[in-house]
């Protein structure tokens, strides 16, 4: 993958010889094998030998093994490092449990690039629950954070006084301004389906418990506004549920404009509703461009990873580094706790970090250059490139804990878009050359950009050619290194 080049992993591993080694690596996708090709790249070198497959996609339906190809960026990263597997296709339950077994397994470094819809926006959900607990258990946890953008629409409910879809609801008021408008106007391109999570502050019943959602709401499309016909929508009663109403809709024409509207059914209106929106979509008026990761990736324990193009790099000539017009913005807000009790406006930086995506894989994707290689995009490539370095400076400093593996990459990350950390590249893209060279894997106080000597005494003797570890009295005589140089005495004797 050219993302090991842009991110200075190649000359990271040379200079600090580390490759992974003794480092388990984990990754949920879709599927592994279901449809062959492991054994292929094992055989080629694209996988490590000793691939172990914790649950595959039990169905294998629409199975395209994006986690082998996540795996072969892995590899290209930390070759040295061992692999398991776990799908997150198996329902969300499953990918829960999947994480916690793969960290009991012994992965000390884990990633995934799959969101359910579902997944709570204002809450922690039992795969954001996961994450937290094998963080607690010292893993570090890389998830993709989406390739959304800004596709989001959030706003408080206002009520515009005109009757909704059913009997009895309320249509909530677009404009904040004097006029009332009750449907927003958006386009959905030609032959595209739609899909649509929308969310409000309301306690999920399958977190917390009774009492679950105060509120009941709906959201419908319709076909214009002279004449507007409900075409689709999501109308599921949420009193003592949870609060989400989920909906998709294909466009049978061409691309056309539509309305949307919200309706409040009973309850009191929300202080925030939410609308995230995948696919080719564009919304026409009242835009709030708002965060679009949710669900896991913004859990505490996980570092959220946004993509840029191996291209737009330095390392490719392009410098400050190109956040990926895709890549999915943080800054969506947690107002419960596992309690349902609310919190103030918990706002976690997501993302954390940028990853290089567009790399070479030898199946998934297209070959854009072209030079044979089918070319990996999406933050689905970003975590595993992320991960591959975790890899890196796990191996390097056995003692590194996951909470000081976060803090490296972020301090040495190259900062791009506006200047600081912002919720669309985090700190910047990782490079993994300064990472290592930040660490301090003997303990001495020197980082090993500026360690003469860096890692540990047994591994690194003292010698005439200086070291920032003269303190150390390795042969335990009572008088430090660099004074028995001085005196002509050999230190490890």
């Amino acid at each position: 993958s050219q993302g090991d080049t842009s991110m200075n992993a190649a000359l990271a591993r040379t200079a600090f010889g580390t490759d992974g080694s003794g480092v388990i690596v984990g990754t949920l996708s879709d599927s592994y094998d279901c449809n062959g090709g492991a054994a292929g790249d094992v055989s080629t070198g694209d996988l490590p030998g000793g691939v172990i497959v914790l649950q595959e996609f039990v169905s294998c339906n629409g199975a395209i093994d994006e986690g082998r190809a996540m795996m072969q960026i892995i590899h290209d990263v930390a070759p040295g490092s061992t692999q398991l597997f776990h799908s997150a296709f198996n329902g969300i339950a499953d990918f829960a449990n999947g994480i916690v077994e793969l960290a009991n397994a012994g992965a000390t470094v884990i990633n995934d690039d799959v969101i359910y819809y579902t997944e709570p926006m204002f809450q922690d959900g039992p795969v954001a629950q996961a994450v937290d607990t094998v963080k607690a258990m010292d893993v570090a946890y890389f998830s993709s954070a989406g390739n959304n953008a800004r596709q989001s629409f959030e706003d408080s409910f206002r009520s515009s006084g005109i009757s909704g879809y059913r009997s009895g609801s309320i249509r909530h008021d677009f404009d904040a301004g004097a006029t009332v408008d009750t449907l927003q106007q958006i386009t959905i391109a030609g032959g595209e389906t739609a899909i649509f999570s929308f969310q409000w502050s309301d306690p999920h019943f399958s977190i917390s418990g009774a009492p679950g959602a105060a509120s009941d709401l709906d959201i419908i499309l319709y076909s214009d506004r002279t004449n507007p016909r409900p075409l689709a929508g999501s109308i599921d009663n949420n009193i003592g549920g949870d609060p989400i109403e989920i909906f998709s809709y294909t466009n049978p024409g061409a691309t056309t404009t539509f309305l949307l509207g919200i309706d409040l059914v009973s309850g009191p209106a929300p202080s925030m509703i939410k609308y995230v929106y995948f696919g080719n979509v564009a919304i026409n008026e009242y835009d709030t461009a708002s965060g679009t990761t949710y669900g896991h990736a913004n859990a505490t324990g996980a570092q959220a990873v946004g993509a840029a193009r191996y291209t737009q790099t330095p390392a490719f000539g392009t410098s400050p580094p190109v956040l990926e017009w895709f890549s999915s913005a943080g800054g969506t807000a947690t107002l419960f706790d596992l309690n349902g009790n609310p919190v103030f406006n918990l706002l976690r930086q997501k993302p954390e970090i940028v990853a290089p995506d567009g790399g070479d894989t030898t199946f998934f994707g297209q070959d854009l250059e072209p030079n044979g290689y089918p070319n990996f995009f999406g933050t689905s490539a970003a975590a595993p490139h992320a991960a591959g370095v975790a890899a890196l400076l796990r191996s390097f400093d056995t003692n590194i804990d996951a909470d000081a593996i976060y803090n490296t990459l972020q301090v040495t990350a190259l900062d791009m878009g506006v200047a600081g950390v912002d919720f669309d590249s985090g700190y910047g893209l990782i490079q993994a050359d300064a990472a290592l060279g930040a660490i301090d894997n003997d303990d001495d106080g020197v980082p090993n950009s500026t360690d003469l000597c860096p890692g540990t005494t047994a591994d690194h003797p003292v010698d005439t050619n200086g070291c920032s570890d003269f303190q150390k009295d390795s042969d335990n005589d009572g008088l430090s290194d660099g004074l028995e140089m001085q005196i002509g005495t050999d230190p490890l004797v």
